[in-house]
């Protein structure tokens, strides 16, 4: 028997659908039962729907159908599924298949009994399932990650086209209209499947870059990194602001062999060989799964569980951060970025974010710079720190070789003491004889986020691993700062407390402010409030709250099981405190973990509890 589509939405993409029914009823294979759209038809809808039924009312136009086509906003997509598959149908439900991750898990309830297909078109592609197949036989060699660059441009109209054009929300109703979850939602889905990671518990690690160059809700220009289950980097750079508009392009990093799936194009170069392929529709993969159940689906709704996490964490996300005008070009009906092109790329070649690269547009990357000293100071010794830190409003909260400690530089990690060697600077305490000179090791760098810490001739004595993540928090920016330390023989870290210098346990995660009124510096954790109160003391949380009169700013720390180390009066430093009155012992095989979180705010922001 032939099967009878309804379809739900004969404008916009859903022509699309209605083109493709239209041919497929030509070659026999369906029939066109009806079609439920709200508004008004024009000549070639008119023409392609011919006197079947067409009305506002789904619900009659189910009657005797088998398969229903939903092609609506996506604000819209569950009730009109939900009707679908209540009726009894099967069903093609257009991307992103709903707006949260909730929805998705009723829908999924919801349909067992029946065939549901995700409209994501890419997944279709034989492109792509070559290049599955290489990934999977090893010829790519192992896989560093993988990523997707997307460089388009959408003008004045593309925003003004509905009132769900570019907006998080509508009338209360959540509708997710951004470059990640529906223009570029085939870049994630992609590289999701391209991993076989597309069950809902398969990402991890969700990374967000959340950027608007227009005056809308929805992100524009966004970067998103997350790690799967199974280990893979996955990194989605794009932007509707391109300055040379673009095709998408997926990128795999393999040790032996780098690929490119240009995926709306079905194209795909392996080593710089180009190779062109077929795709099948989701609507005919549809049809020839129903005719055969062997023939598996492309996109069926319980493989887009990854993607929905993903929409997810965008959904819940702060709200896109603005790009500073300066960086904006009106080109035309266009608004282009300056440099993103650029910045797209490289995020996806070096798997990382805009932030990472210290975009300037990018209000993260613009936040904080990472890197090495670039003066060579008597008794300092080198190691990469974050300096300029700013808030957003561009206030900086970090200070660089002040008068009183010149080893002191802005965010990083403070070891003053390891088997007797100082890793930081200065003089060493040691008991009955106070501050003294010691030895001064070495640190380098051995790859993207790994340090060795190092005795004066260069004999490793830690090894580090670095990451450093930033994000957009209300009203603010939050930086993670982790380091994982290790060692192959058992090493000793102290701190001054451990020697004899009461209240002086410094020695971990370090942030030196910059000079300031200590009048104006106030101090709070859980425990109270004042240096006295909070040095030397863990507690889960330590606000610092600056009252400039002209500009204020506020921190809020959070993370770390060791004391807090503090100074307000005598200069302006916070730490965590590795061995605040006793020595830390590392083990070969153990690792000790330091995580600081420090969201930065303008204004004053006392804390509450």
């Amino acid at each position: 028997m032939t099967p009878r589509v309804v379809l739900v939405g004969a404008s916009g993409h859903g022509r699309l659908h209605l083109r493709e029914i239209v041919a497929l009823e030509a070659a026999g294979r369906v029939e066109l039962a009806g079609v439920c759209e709200t508004g008004p038809l024009d000549a070639e809808a008119r023409r392609l729907i011919g006197d079947r039924p067409v009305g506002p009312d789904l619900g009659p136009l189910l009657a005797g159908a088998d398969i229903g086509v939903v092609s609506t906003p996506i604000h819209t997509h569950v009730p009109l599924a939900h009707a679908v598959l209540d009726a009894g149908l099967h069903l093609l439900l257009e991307k992103p298949p709903t707006p949260t991750l909730a929805d998705w898990h009723e829908l999924v309830g919801r349909s067992r009994g029946r065939v549901v297909q995700v409209g994501f078109q890419s997944l279709g592609s034989h492109a792509l399932r070559r290049l599955r197949g290489l990934v999977r036989s090893g010829e790519l060699g192992a896989v560093r990650g993988i990523g997707v660059r997307g460089t388009w441009s959408r003008d004045d109209a593309y925003y003004a086209r509905a009132p769900w054009a570019g907006r998080r929300t509508l009338d209360g109703r959540p509708v997710v209209d951004g470059a990640l979850t529906n223009p570029f939602a085939h870049a994630v889905a992609t590289a999701l499947a391209l991993d076989g990671s597309t069950g809902v518990d398969d990402v991890e690690d969700v990374e967000l870059e959340l950027l608007r160059a227009r005056p809308i809700e929805a992100d524009d220009t966004s970067c998103l990194r997350l790690r799967t289950r199974r280990g893979t980097v996955v990194v989605v750079a794009v932007t509707l602001c391109a300055e040379v508009p673009g095709d998408p392009v997926l990128v795999v990093h393999g040790e032996a062999v780098r690929a490119e799936l240009h995926y709306t194009e079905h194209r795909l170069v392996v080593d710089g060989v180009e190779e062109r392929h077929g795709h099948d529709t989701p609507l005919r993969n549809l049809l020839d799964h129903l005719d055969d159940p062997a023939v598996p689906l492309n996109a069926p709704l319980s493989a887009t569980g990854a993607f929905t996490r993903v929409l997810e964490a965008v959904r819940t996300a702060p709200d896109p951060a603005p790009i500073d005008p300066r960086w904006l070009r009106r080109n035309g009906r266009r608004v282009d970025v300056d440099g993103v092109d650029d910045a797209v790329a490289r995020a996806v070649e070096r798997l990382s974010t805009f932030a990472e690269l210290e975009v300037p547009w990018s209000p993260l990357g613009a936040a904080a710079r990472y890197g090495w000293d670039a003066r060579s100071l008597p008794l300092v010794v080198p190691r990469p720190a974050l300096h300029p830190v700013r808030t957003l409003g561009g206030v900086v909260v970090t200070g660089e070789h002040p008068a009183d400690h010149p080893w002191h530089r802005g965010i990083g990690l403070a070891l003053p003491d390891v088997n007797g060697v100082d890793l930081w600077g200065g003089r060493d305490h040691a008991p009955g004889e106070g501050y003294v000179p010691g030895e001064l090791g070495v640190v380098g760098e051995v790859g993207p986020g790994e340090l060795v810490w190092c005795d004066s001739a260069g004999e490793v004595l830690l090894r580090e691993r670095r990451r450093l993540r930033r994000r957009i928090v209300d009203g603010g920016w939050e930086l993670e700062w982790s380091s994982v330390l290790s060692a192959r023989t058992e090493v000793v870290l102290h701190g001054p407390g451990g020697k004899g210098r009461a209240g002086a346990g410094h020695g971990g995660w370090f942030w030196r402010l910059p000079d300031l009124d200590p009048l104006a510096v106030r101090v709070f954790s859980p425990d109270g409030e004042g240096e006295e109160e909070v040095n030397g003391r863990a507690a889960p949380w330590l606000a610092v709250v600056v009252a400039d009169p002209v500009r204020p700013w506020t921190a809020v720390l959070s993370g770390p099981a060791d004391p807090w180390f503090v100074r307000v009066a005598r200069y302006q430093g916070i730490g965590s405190a590795l061995a605040w009155d006793r020595p830390l012992v590392l083990r070969p095989g153990r690792e000790r973990e330091i995580t600081v979180r420090a969201a930065f705010y303008d204004g004053l922001r006392l804390p509450t509890g």
